[in-house]
């Protein structure tokens, strides 16, 4: 059977490991200047780094709320 990471509706891994980690969820410089001219405020700049991780991992946009407290 395909894994739920694998599907057309892939979510995250349970498990993830440390060179997975690094692989894919490094924010590189560019993606760092990129929210820095599109968020105000760290945490902003945070919850777009957040998103463009999720979304180039996912392939889709995720809810803020569903997922996190943004309170």
């Amino acid at each position: 059977m395909t894994s739920i990471e694998r599907t057309a509706y892939p979510r995250f891994k349970q498990n993830i490991s440390k060179k997975e980690l690094a692989t894919i969820y490094t924010v590189t410089h560019e993606e760092n200047i990129f929210a820095h001219r599109i968020s105000r405020g760290e945490s902003s700049v945070f919850i777009c780094l957040v998103m463009l991780k999720s979304f180039q991992r996912l392939g889709y946009f995720d809810l803020v709320k569903k997922n996190w407290n943004t309170n």
